[in-house]
């Protein structure tokens, strides 16, 4: 009988143990709470966000002329913008098959960026999803790939993992400064600030996108608007309003169309990087697979 109760003793032990272990990995921090809540993250116009043309289905699709700064060169590539609605399951902190009670919407940006560099190519692309009726972060994954390895990172419920192949950026966790946008949400965020107040400055997270993880602090920029101007790019000529981020020497200058939901037109840094849009539409590009559909890109960017 002594053995019998010492074995549930035991046993109940470890349950409370594990219990306990569980629960306090399952304790949001402070970052992952604010980053989660459901408040506005701009004092910009909405509206472009709000507007009903997200509901149509397709997606807006707008494939660029790329010139990526590295290695202290110009390479020349393509990158793709593509931003559209989708139903949230905040449970699994994924895309939903179907609209949920518990849900809402967010709205995705895919940017995809291929560009050759001597005789390997990086393949990187980032997923940021904004809450559609606060404009609040929800996701942001990033991947990239060449002929050296790859390297991840995902920002989730407040917190900021990295995976890379380079020495002192390996397999790190840190919390995600809630206050801070992503810069690879900006061609979607910045839009708020198209026709809407504009604030003095905004501090902003360094691109994942990119695949090196050194430096991964905030930014504080400087917010700039230009007023209204014609802008010539491959796409043709549009009316553009350039929302410029300034920090000492260091800049990142948006050109988005006037005319809502502001596609952005052109993107430079101060390292030389530029985006040029080469065509933009509404399209249900998921369903253009086959072969010779490849037709609807512009020679410049296949």
């Amino acid at each position: 009988m002594k053995i019998l109760w010492k074995s549930l003793a035991v046993v109940v032990f470890l349950a409370l143990a594990v219990w306990a272990i569980r629960s306090d990995l399952e304790q949001p921090d402070a970052a992952a709470a604010t980053l989660a809540a459901d408040v506005p993250v701009s004092t910009g116009d909405p509206a472009w966000r709000r507007a009903a043309l997200w509901d149509d289905g397709p997606a807006e699709y707008c494939p660029y002329e790329v010139t990526w700064a590295r290695y202290g060169h110009h390479h020349r590539g393509r990158a793709l913008l593509i931003l559209v609605k989708e139903p949230w399951a905040p449970d699994l902190e994924v895309k939903a098959d179907r609209p949920r009670p518990d849900g809402f919407d967010v709205l995705k940006l895919n940017h995809v960026r291929d560009v050759p560099t001597g005789v390997y190519t990086y393949h990187q692309m980032a997923s940021v999803y904004l809450r559609r009726d606060s404009g609040a972060l929800r996701k942001l994954m990033a991947t990239s790939s060449e002929a050296c390895g790859v390297s991840t990172a995902e920002v989730v419920r407040g917190r900021l993992d990295t995976r890379s192949y380079f020495d002192g950026q390996g397999d790190r966790s840190q919390p995600y400064p809630a206050e801070a946008l992503p810069q690879d949400g900006l061609p979607a965020h910045l839009r708020d600030y198209v026709n809407g107040p504009l604030p003095e400055e905004l501090m902003v997270f360094p691109s994942l996108l990119f695949g090196r993880f050194g430096d991964l602090r905030p930014t504080t920029y400087r917010l700039e608007r230009r007023p209204a101007t014609a802008v010539e790019v491959p796409a043709g000529r549009f009316q553009g309003v350039e929302l410029r981020l300034v920090s000492g020497d260091r800049f990142l200058a948006y050109t988005f169309e006037q005319a809502p939901p502001h596609r952005m037109l052109r993107f430079e840094d101060h390292e030389g990087t530029t985006y040029r849009l080469a065509k933009g539409d509404r399209i249900a590009y998921w369903e253009m697979h086959d072969p010779g559909e490849e037709a609807w890109l512009p020679e410049s960017v296949r």
